[in-house]
């Protein structure tokens, strides 16, 4: 397994099949994917296919403190390669990088079936389960580098 930086474009055919396969292609861009402050992470099996991302973007949520917020967003692995580390090695990836950018606090909306992943990761939930359109229920979850 290798893990590194991707460009934002290499996200999306994991985004449409893991995450949004019934939104139109459109729906694979995300605001602020080309920002300068935005990276993306890839891990890759040992045949170098492309097996789970996630996308970082500095941005603040009112609901959490701290001055230099980053939030998680497209975090997918392949349905084929699940349950082989591949998200704790996309976080800890990006936890170093965010390091290194003096980051306070990684947020992200989750879903509720992945919470006790993320909380596994020392993510805490705020606030009650809501409902994003067309994906389901999610939790704010946030995780302080500060």
């Amino acid at each position: 397994m290798e893990t590194r930086f991707i460009e934002a474009s290499e996200t999306h055919d994991l985004r449409h099949r893991v995450l949004i396969p019934d939104h139109p292609v459109e729906a694979l861009v995300y605001p602020g994917d080309e920002d300068e402050t935005t990276f993306h992470v890839g891990v890759f099996d040992d045949e170098g296919r492309l097996v789970a991302i996630g996308s970082f973007y500095e941005e603040s949520d009112d609901h959490f403190e701290g001055e230099k917020q980053y939030r998680l967003r497209g975090m997918a692995s392949d349905s084929k390669a699940r349950l082989q580390g591949l998200g704790k090695a996309v976080i800890v990836f990006a936890e170093e990088e965010l390091v290194r950018r003096d980051a306070d606090l990684l947020w992200c909306n989750a879903r509720v079936i992945a919470t006790g992943f993320y909380e596994k990761m020392g993510f805490y939930s705020i606030g009650e389960e809501f409902v994003i359109p067309k994906i389901g229920g999610h939790y704010r979850m946030g995780k302080d580098y500060k």
